[in-house]
């Protein structure tokens, strides 16, 4: 059963290693499809991480990161590496360990920030000026985001009333970008949870037996002054100070909008709403940036109403 075992460890290592290098290679080979895909590169090894233990999890990053460096470059493994590979190792922990998902997800969200940057940094080769390789970077995105828009018809004057003059976009992206990263990190590390907790019960479960407690988001009300003194830095209307408060109140937003979430999954579930409402309200968030604001303000709230601890009357089947 042991010689079994570690057979199938040794073809998991080498199937998961296989997978990561092609869609870690799809993020610069399909233009938007590729990206996405990329961001599932730690999904694997924490799966290794939670059947087979730790030996599996570092075998599977050093193979990955040689096939990287052979069939591209050494950057290239390491890029992967800051990128994802330390943000796996950290997540496969806290998932294993029963760490909060609050503390779990920011950690990696924040290792996936500052891996971002560094490869933003690097592939620039700009080392004294990384400050200049973001502006780059975002100046890229921008552009791409015009051509998109001109590609499908919408003429500058037509999309002037979306997203205002290409100068004030600039300006806007350049100052927010730090926080902007983050919150779509933060998004990024809270979809691995729920991917995994979907996973685990079908794969990695066994043998390791390894089971992810319940996904319940729930911020200090302490932090509450936090976004009180980042929305003080913003309304200064100093430059410095504002482009702080800014990227504060972004990152809250981000994590107050998680909450929200999970107030409306418990909402949901203790009304036994029916799922394609859910389903519903959720593409609805990608489509209406209100509903967005509205979640983060729920979440917000829930500081001073604590909504998941409210008396609420019993469905018909629960009386």
């Amino acid at each position: 059963m042991g010689d079994a075992r570690r057979l199938a460890m040794a073809g998991e290592i080498i199937l998961a290693g296989l997978v990561v290098v092609g869609v870690f290679i799809s993020g610069g080979l399909l233009p938007v499809l590729g990206v996405f895909l990329s961001l599932l590169c730690p999904v694997p090894f924490v799966l290794l991480r939670l059947r087979h233990g730790v030996s599996a999890l570092i075998l599977a990053l050093a193979l990955t990161t040689l096939a990287l460096g052979g069939l591209a470059s050494p950057r290239q493994g390491l890029l992967f590496l800051l990128e994802f590979g330390v943000s796996a190792v950290f997540l496969a922990e806290g998932l294993r360990r029963g760490s909060r998902p609050e503390v779990v997800v920011t950690g990696v969200a924040a290792l996936l920030t500052l891996g971002g940057i560094g490869v933003l940094v690097l592939t620039s080769d700009q080392w004294a000026s990384p400050l200049t390789a973001i502006s780059q970077q975002v100046e890229g995105l921008l552009a791409d985001m015009e051509a998109l828009i001109a590609r499908v018809g919408l003429s500058g004057e037509a999309a002037a009333p979306l997203y205002g003059s290409a100068t004030r976009s600039r300006a806007f992206l350049l100052m927010a970008f730090p926080g902007l990263f983050f919150a779509g990190s933060l998004l990024t590390a809270s979809g691995y949870i729920l991917l995994l907790r979907g996973l685990t019960p079908r794969w990695a479960a066994q043998p390791g037996g390894a089971t992810l407690k319940p996904f319940r988001w729930e911020l200090p009300e302490l932090l509450v002054w936090a976004f009180i003194g980042a929305g003080i830095l913003y309304l200064t209307g100093l430059p410095w100070l504002q482009a702080t408060g800014l990227n504060l109140l972004i990152i809250l937003m981000a994590l107050y909008f998680l909450q929200g979430l999970s107030i409306a999954a418990f909402l949901f579930q203790r009304f036994h709403l029916p799922r394609f409402l859910g389903a519903l309200s959720v593409l609805l968030l990608f489509f209406q940036p209100f509903l967005a604001l509205l979640v983060a303000g729920v979440g917000l709230f829930d500081v001073w109403f604590a909504f998941r601890h409210l008396s609420f009357p019993k469905t018909p089947d629960r009386t």
